[in-house]
């Protein structure tokens, strides 16, 4: 189940529960957490003792109930810069990132051809998923 609060309409809830019905992800629950620089800086260096700054973060956990639950940390501040230097629409770049961040839930690691090219299968607006 995933629950968006947008003031500008964004909706993105579908195509994410696509990708995860086609990667055969059994996530029952994803948690976006939208943050700053500082915020997330924080975190991974809590997490993963990395000073490194980054735009998304990425946590699996379980719930109660042993279900897999993902939590993605986005950093706005890197969503903005990275929309300028890229030539994107801040949504175009924050569509990207939640991507990205649902492939690395789902298990695929940066510096890997494979997630870029799941990357830009996902965000091509002709891609066709079947049922499954």
């Amino acid at each position: 189940m995933i629950y968006f609060s947008f003031y500008y309409k964004f909706s993105f809830k579908k195509k994410i529960e696509k990708i995860l019905r086609y990667e055969k992800s059994n996530f029952i629950k994803i948690i976006y957490i939208f943050c700053n620089n500082k915020y997330i800086s924080t975190l991974n260096f809590f997490v993963f003792k990395k000073t490194k700054l980054t735009d998304v973060i990425t946590l699996k956990k379980t719930d109660r109930n042993k279900k897999k639950v993902g939590e993605i940390y986005i950093n706005i501040d890197m969503i903005k810069f990275n929309s300028i230097v890229f030539k994107k629409t801040f949504y175009e770049e924050l569509k990207r990132v939640m991507i990205h961040g649902v492939l690395h839930l789902i298990g695929y690691e940066d510096n890997n051809k494979q997630i870029a090219e799941k990357e830009k299968f996902y965000l091509c607006p002709h891609y066709v998923l079947k049922k499954i």
